[in-house]
């Protein structure tokens, strides 16, 4: 019998662990690591599909039983609530400070095309966090760019044309960079 896609996973890591050389030891963990976070999109859909096709025949509670998760969380999945048909986040992935020369943008402006995201303003204020934008209004493009990884601990909010959400790691590491240092390009 062959085994399941989870234990040749499983069997990738012990083998990973077992690498003598650590700076190959390190590239082959980099890339693994990339790749699972690349296919997470990839596994809930396959996911959702599944329990999708899966509701024709069983219910919702066989299916959990199945899984080995609650009967909510394969509701969740079912219904696309955290799974498949979920849309990606939108995100501030783009700024400009309203008032300069037109055109200087900051972030990746042409990370959506045309039509492709939405904008609004908000007046930036930081509290005590020191940043050369603080006090100004900015003009911001927001939409479903790829989530870049910022970790939970670092990601700061906003509130944007009602709409509660979060900067795109090149974006926030711009508007709180020292002030006086030379802006990313």
């Amino acid at each position: 019998m062959e085994p399941s896609a989870t234990q040749r996973f499983r069997d990738i890591l012990a083998d990973l662990g077992r690498i003598p050389d650590p700076a190959e030891r390190a590239v082959q963990a980099h890339e693994l690591q990339e790749a699972a976070k690349a296919s997470a999109s990839h596994l809930r859909a396959v996911l959702g599909g599944s329990v999708a096709e899966l509701r024709n025949r069983m219910s919702l509670a066989q299916i959990a039983e199945m899984l080995g998760v609650s009967v909510q969380r394969t509701s969740q999945i079912a219904t696309g609530k955290h799974g498949t048909a979920r849309p990606r986040p939108s995100l501030i992935y783009a700024f400009q400070v309203l008032g300069e020369r037109p055109g200087r943008w900051h972030g990746e402006p042409g990370a959506l095309p045309e039509g492709g995201y939405q904008s609004g303003r908000i007046d930036f204020n930081p509290g005590p966090n020191p940043s050369p934008y603080a006090g100004m209004t900015l003009e911001v493009r927001y939409g479903p760019v790829p989530d870049d990884g910022l970790p939970a601990y670092l990601q700061g909010y906003t509130t944007v044309n009602g709409i509660r959400m979060r900067a795109t790691a090149a974006v926030q590491g711009e508007l709180f960079r020292e002030p006086g240092l030379t802006p990313a390009v």
